[in-house]
């Protein structure tokens, strides 16, 4: 009798936008929470996927927003790009980890739109405002008794979308295709 939505980031439609934007990736580096299980799993999908593009994937696991910089230092050398799950240690320091990879010129792609805003390059990711809503919709359908919890599977985010930080891009000197633009939500 458990149902509801995820916020379970598509993985690898967010890596084939990291490889849309920044062709030349061939390493993509990692930062996440070692005491987060979705963060953990989401990190295994992302590097499967990059893998069987071609591309290599280094980690760094953290236990507090206190190992974001040495982390972050001991990756940003050695990678061409950072994708980041949906890892709340994480996301409640995104300006750390923007200080070190955007002076090195490093793009970090995510999970959500609020690391855009923050000043992330890029995400095709859930807005958890419309997840709300269609979570919304289940509770209706169940209290209004039109079905039972046991029958409806949990949902995935069904809209989803392109998230750019124009600055960000300007900063990291990446151009952003206009098929990319022309549907992306934009960040200044």
């Amino acid at each position: 009798n458990v149902t509801g939505t995820s916020d379970m980031s598509p993985i690898a439609d967010q890596i084939d936008l990291l490889m849309k934007l920044y062709p030349n990736a061939k390493t993509i580096g990692t930062i996440y929470s070692s005491s987060e299980i979705n963060s953990e799993i989401q990190v295994k999908a992302m590097t499967e996927y990059a893998q069987s593009k071609g591309l290599t994937v280094r980690t760094a696991t953290i236990s507090t927003v206190n190992d974001i910089q040495q982390a972050a230092n001991s990756l940003v050398g050695d990678v061409d790009a950072f994708f980041e799950p949906t890892d709340n240690i994480m996301a409640s320091a995104v300006p750390t980890l923007l200080s070190i990879t955007n002076p090195a010129k490093k793009p970090v792609f995510c999970s959500e739109d609020n690391w855009v805003k923050a000043g992330a390059l890029a995400t095709y990711g859930i807005d958890y405002y419309k997840l709300g809503v269609q979570t919304g919709h289940m509770a209706a359908d169940i209290l209004e008794g039109k079905k039972k919890p046991a029958d409806m599977p949990i949902e995935m985010a069904k809209e989803l979308k392109v998230s750019i930080n124009k600055k960000n891009a300007e900063t990291l000197g990446i151009q952003i295709p206009a098929d990319i633009l022309k549907d992306a939500q934009i960040f200044e």
